[in-house]
């Protein structure tokens, strides 16, 4: 698979998606926390628009002694994007679906080289 020249990696503060095409695939590009993603741009599930969505911490539940929910919070170490068109998550480490492990993303290799991102 070719290697492919996405920009620098200061174009990327702020939350700065970008697209490239790679061998016919739209892959989206980002960086959080100081690692830098790329995944098709194609929600498995209905072909949705993926890197339009949102990132958030993955929820958890938080149960009590009798192993009642007590509550739900959002991870501050575990992150998932979010497919804007039916809500279907997937973590971005491994692009693996929260609801159903048999769905996954398309993940891409990112390489950082000099100051430049290049993803293959």
């Amino acid at each position: 698979m070719p290697e492919v020249f996405v920009g620098v990696a200061s174009d990327f503060d702020s939350d700065v998606r970008k697209g490239v095409t790679i061998e016919g695939r739209e892959v989206f590009v980002f960086k959080h926390r100081d690692r830098f993603y790329a995944y098709e741009n194609r929600c498995p599930h209905s072909g949705g628009p993926v890197g339009e969505g949102t990132i958030i911490g993955r929820v958890t539940a938080v149960l009590g002694e009798d192993r009642e929910l007590v509550r739900e919070d959002f991870s501050e170490e575990h992150f998932n994007i979010v497919c804007p068109w039916h809500g279907y998550e997937y973590d971005i480490d491994t692009g693996q679906c929260a609801g159903d492990a048999r769905i996954k993303l398309r993940k891409f290799t990112v390489v950082e080289r000099e100051d430049g991102i290049y993803v293959s």
